[in-house]
């Protein structure tokens, strides 16, 4: 526990209460004159003050530093008062202002602490770091929900009548004993003659009941920061009034309350052991948080002065290339595969169109490749970029443990447990061994890619879980190997629909295997690539010699463009992807799983993701050709390219902003427009010879 060095039990609870009106009148008079003016004043309706510890502390030198303390060391005591003091300052606020007649003093008004000082017995790192000595003490500490219980009627008391003397007690419930009410043995009023009553009948007084809202929910560690081989931990949060149903399972929360321990119900054969849980005073959701909220504002400015000069320099693909090749370094080379993955990683911009539907803006990634690609570490490199991400695997996955699951608690109440993609939601959902998911439990993901929605009828629950997020997946063709006369679906084993799903399909094959010309320069490479990372030798990288960011600052920079940017597309990126779709769409040896409409979102998506990956509010015809050439190395052989493409060996160019005029004069000439969108005249446009530029073909 933590030691205090005020002695706040000498102060009496006027002095407190006196002290707490005052620091409302200096800091919350508004927020009490908007509950004043609130039309509903029945005691059924609950309003809520959020009360900022750390402006408290700051608050009036010595006085605002005792308040705080009591407030940290003493909040059973503390609370009640609080709320009285919130009454007291309502009838003050309401005599002297103007609109008084308009106001009326609202009973159920509750102060809601958070922002707690930053210290380890205040401030708990997760779940796994709360302990015994924390009982009756305020914390604050991050989780996910995972279970969410039925709303329920609580009684906190109620009053009893002596049959003999009729005197009226008051009975509690006490949460240590999961708000059970025990009679008392006897009455033990002495009714003015200095004896007790000794009254054993009790009668209830009708209407005398303290009823309020009440929900039990479980939360647990975070994921995406637990480590190799822990187990997560889990608590119960216990919700009343104003703050049940503040979060839903998969919403990643930070709750402030007082940790109270809880005996568990007797039953024959079990030890009445007690249990942890916290009483929340307040729960503060993430998951609608900007990305760029989450990034300080000297860093957001670094981003745009590193921008600044390399535009100014006139090498803007030299720069985004850099950055690409920041992507998974522990692998080599593999230029198309980390652009699509940083492209899928930012996503585009999601809208709604006007029948009120939802049209995503997170993209979906699918690495069909064989053995020892690659296909793993960069999974694991996405899910690490993200700032929350689920890792797991299809062997032996189910369809309740990728969406949800209904669970029965020990009293019969069924509760809904979060399963990967509902825990994903607002971050990445990586799916290794995609291909043994079975064909039945499979198909139970379609809704949750597309709609990012949840559909839940089980045991009774009906409702809707939010599953937005970015699904990647991995899996190995199917049999010996890929066969190049089959179309992706036989090849995989995934149906159309929900491979259709998937903006970027690319393939990882290793062509050596089969006879093909995988260029020994490429093997050289990468065999020093390896070398070099295990043998720690130094020598230049392969890829554009830049300053390596930190882990850290990637992900900074993939969530400030994801929320700083909204691009919109320009009539040429426009013409340009339209072309590309009616292209795909005539083209006989395309599958007709990745020719759906669904292809058009998906460049458009992709469009805006490398405009954001570029820091630019507009989505360019530059933008749609390197889209373009994503999306084309999802085949084995491209008719835009006029030959292979690969994107396993695919190697960073040297000279990107160079080279790119010869690559999208060969895209528009192929697919018969010119730089403005605009038909060409000539007929055909078969493009030119299956020449390699710059790397990227």
């Amino acid at each position: 526990a933590m030691h205090c060095i005020f002695d706040v039990a000498v102060t009496l609870d006027s002095e407190y209460e006196k002290m707490m009106a005052e620091y409302l009148q200096a800091a919350h008079v508004q927020e009490v004159v908007d509950i004043l003016l609130e039309l509903d004043n029945t005691s059924s309706r609950h309003y809520s003050i959020a009360i900022s510890l750390h402006d408290v502390l700051d608050w009036d030198g010595a006085r605002g530093a005792w308040l705080g303390t009591f407030l940290v060391h003493e909040p059973s005591r503390a609370l009640p008062l609080f709320e009285e003091a919130i009454r007291a300052v309502q009838r003050s606020v309401m005599a002297a202002h103007e609109d008084g007649h308009f106001m009326s003093v609202k009973p159920s008004v509750h102060a809601r602490l958070y922002r707690l000082p930053h210290c380890t017995e205040l401030r708990k790192l997760n779940v796994s770091s709360l302990r015994a000595d924390d009982s009756n003490c305020l914390i604050q500490v991050p989780g996910t929900v995972i279970r969410t219980g039925q709303l329920k009627m609580l009684q906190l008391s109620r009053e009893y009548e002596c049959a003999k003397c009729k005197f009226r007690h008051t009975v509690r419930a006490e949460l240590e004993e999961r708000h059970q009410m025990s009679l008392p043995a006897e009455c033990t009023a002495s009714g003015g003659t200095g004896k007790p009553c000794g009254g054993t009948k009790f009668e209830l007084v009708d209407g005398s009941e303290e009823c309020h809202d009440y929900q039990e929910v479980r939360i647990q560690e975070q994921v995406h920061r637990l480590l190799v081989g822990s187990i997560p931990r889990s608590i119960t949060l216990l919700l009343q009034d104003d703050l049940i149903d503040a979060c839903k399972p998969g919403d990643d929360i930070t709750v402030v309350g007082t940790l109270r321990k809880r005996w568990r119900p007797l039953s024959r054969g079990n030890r009445p052991d007690a249990e942890l849980a916290i009483d929340a005073l307040h729960v503060h959701v993430h998951n609608d948080e900007v990305g760029s909220a989450r990034v300080s504002r000297e860093l957001g400015a670094e981003f745009e002065a590193w921008w600044r000069a390399r535009r100014e320099a006139g090498m803007p693909l030299k720069a985004r290339d850099e950055i690409v090749a920041m992507a998974c370094p522990s692998l080599a080379g593999m230029y198309l595969v980390k652009l699509g993955l940083l492209l899928t990683l930012i996503g585009g911009v999601s809208h709604t169109d006007a029948s009120s539907m939802r049209v995503r803006g997170e993209s979906h990634l699918l690495l069909v490749g064989d053995a020892g690609t690659g296909k793993s570490a960069l999974l694991r490199h996405a899910a690490r970029l993200s700032p929350r991400s689920v890792l797991t695997t299809g062997i032996g996955a189910t369809s309740a443990g990728l969406t949800c699951t209904a669970i029965r608690e020990p009293g019969g109440e069924w509760m809904l447990e979060a399963g990967a993609l509902v825990l994903a939601d607002g971050g990445v959902c990586a799916i290794d061994e995609f291909d043994s998911i079975r064909e039945h439990d499979r198909g139970a993901i379609h809704e949750a890619m597309e709609q990012q929605t949840l559909s839940v009828a089980k045991a009774g629950l009906v409702c809707k879980l939010r599953t937005k997020c970015s699904v990647f997946a991995a899996c190995n063709p199917k049999g010996k190997g890929y066969d190049h006369d089959r179309s992706i679906s036989v090849n995989t084993g995934l149906p159309s629909p929900l491979l259709s799903r998937f903006d970027v399909v690319l393939l990882l094959l290793d062509k050596s295997r089969a006879g093909g010309g995988r260029s020994e320069e490429h093997d050289r490479d990468v065999a020093q690539h390896i070398l070099r990372e295990a043998c720690g030798e130094e020598g230049p990288p392969p890829e554009p010699d830049a300053a390596t960011w930190p882990l850290e600052k990637m992900r900074a920079y993939v969530e400030f463009v994801r929320g700083s940017f909204r691009p919109s597309v320009t009539p040429p990126a426009q013409r340009a992807i339209v072309a590309y779709y009616s292209h795909q769409r005539q083209a006989d040896t395309t599958s007709e799983a990745r020719t759906t409409i669904r292809l058009l979102e998906s460049a458009v998506r992709l469009a805006q993701a490398h405009a954001r990956l570029m820091f630019r509010e507009e989505v360019t015809l530059l933008d749609a050709i390197y889209v373009i050439v994503v999306l084309e190395s999802s085949t084995l052989h491209s008719r835009l390219a006029g030959g292979s493409i690969c994107a396993l060996t695919s190697m960073f160019d040297e000279t990107p902003d160079a080279t790119y005029p010869l690559l999208r004069d060969k895209i528009l000439d192929s697919l018969g427009i010119d730089a403005e969108g605009r038909p060409l005249r000539q007929e055909g446009g078969g493009g030119y010879p299956g020449e390699r530029l710059g790397g990227y073909m």
